[in-house]
């Protein structure tokens, strides 16, 4: 399609690329009827396996760009593997019954097909919206995250969950997923597309200065990305936020009975509570995305460290009282936390970096969520050695959270000692 369409265009079909692509971030529900097939433990290293293959993805996705490589190409590629990926996990899955099976469709094949399509969503929309960059990418990050939970709620009701319900098998579902994934994204492959060259974007209607605009500081090679200290420092930021925001995103479920006991005996409240965190992640996108744009960089990470310090006083006092209000309250303002985390990265790389190299440099600020991934099963370990020792489940996750308090406290301390570059002082 050579045709230039309107931009909201393409950011509304950028929303459903990532709607599908998130899917892989809802492996806690999926793989919930495949514990009568594979230990907990066994299905949990799903999650750091996509977790990889999806940061691999986009820096591949980037590179293959930066060489010229068409964008459709990457999409149509992300297509075919996330229908690779859900097709072998489900029917090559379930026929040997080899938990390998799972690591290389869903984790390998899905993961990575995942990150080809965030970046090339993310790298081309959001060249239509140079004076937007932290609100577009809100919206664009608010559709891959809420996709967990949408598809969550439809996968549960459906599937057989192996308890006599009489639902479909989950293999099937797969095939349905994966099906649908490979559709909605190919057809995105054809719509949309980067801004030409002399694209300009829309001026508003009353022209006002602002100090905090989205312009980008300068275009940034990524060799001499990786020499700033600006990188490393919001780098650093970005692990200690995202093992806070995957520690309760991957323990919500425990966490949450371990708060309000009698959830284990309602599942499907259980279920509509700890989907709140995804439900609030998306909102949180767009909120956080549009404060970096009004308030800047510095601003915004305190307040998303600030938030999450918050979150998990909360989730202590759900613990001390059992009560499901508080727990609720909890989980809604750890969602919004945790929304800061991902459009504060895309919307930094973008004004400290520029769009110019932005393929490649987003991808190589995404891997932190690698490393953030370990540190969530430092978490888990830590909790099981706690409770190992004799304290009681509420107890050892009471003491993790005050732990993972603390870290934010240090993330914040680090996005203070983040400055502009030198070429932005001299424009000001």
């Amino acid at each position: 399609m050579n045709k230039t369409l309107p931009r909201t265009v393409y950011a509304v079909m950028g929303v459903i690329v990532m709607l599908f692509a998130g899917l892989v971030y809802a492996w806690t529900t999926f793989s919930k009827p495949l514990t009568n097939i594979w230990s907990q433990g066994s299905l949990t290293w799903t999650s750091t396996i996509v977790m990889a293959f999806y940061c691999i993805g986009a820096l591949l996705g980037g590179i293959l760009q930066k060489r010229g490589v068409n964008l459709r190409f990457n999409l149509i590629l992300s297509a075919v593997l996330m229908l690779a990926g859900f097709l072998i996990a489900g029917f090559v899955g379930n026929a040997t019954e080899s938990i390998i099976v799972i690591y290389i469709g869903f984790g390998a094949l899905g993961g990575f097909g995942a990150g080809m399509a965030y970046n090339a969503v993310l790298s081309a929309v959001g060249g239509w919206y140079p004076d937007k960059q932290g609100f577009i990418s809100g919206v664009l990050l608010m559709g891959f995250g809420i996709s967990a939970f949408l598809m969550g709620l439809l996968y549960a009701s459906m599937v057989d969950q192996m308890d006599g319900n009489g639902g479909t098998p989950w293999y099937i579902l797969f095939l349905a997923i994966g099906i649908g994934c490979f559709v909605f994204i190919f057809i995105g492959a054809f719509i949309i597309k980067k801004p030409g060259p002399g694209f300009v974007a829309p001026a508003p209607k009353k022209e006002k200065k602002n100090k905090n605009s989205t312009a980008p500081y300068e275009d940034v090679e990524t060799s001499k990305m990786l020499k700033r200290t600006s990188f490393w420092l919001m780098f650093i930021w970005a692990i200690l936020t995202s093992v806070a925001g995957l520690a309760v995103v991957f323990l919500g479920t425990p966490i949450a009975t371990a708060a309000v006991p009698s959830l284990n005996n309602n599942p499907g409240l259980l279920a509509i509570i700890v989907g709140l965190i995804s439900i609030f992640n998306g909102i949180g996108r767009i909120i956080f995305g549009a404060l970096f744009d009004k308030a800047g960089y510095k601003l915004t990470l305190v307040i998303v460290c600030i938030m999450f310090i918050i979150s998990m006083g909360i989730i202590i006092l759900a613990m001390v009282t059992g009560s499901q209000v508080v727990l609720i309250i909890a989980y809604i303002v750890t969602g919004l936390s945790y929304g800061g985390v991902t459009p504060s990265q895309s919307a930094f790389v973008n004004k400290f970096y520029g769009a110019k190299y932005y393929a490649v440099n987003m991808p190589l600020m995404t891997m932190n969520l690698l490393i953030a991934s370990f540190g969530t099963k430092l978490v888990q370990a830590v909790q099981s050695g706690l409770m190992d020792g004799g304290m009681t489940n509420a107890g050892a996750y009471m003491i993790v959270l005050a732990g993972v308090a603390a870290i934010c406290v240090i993330a914040g301390i680090v996005a203070l000692f983040i400055k502009k570059p030198k070429v932005a002082e001299e424009q000001n």
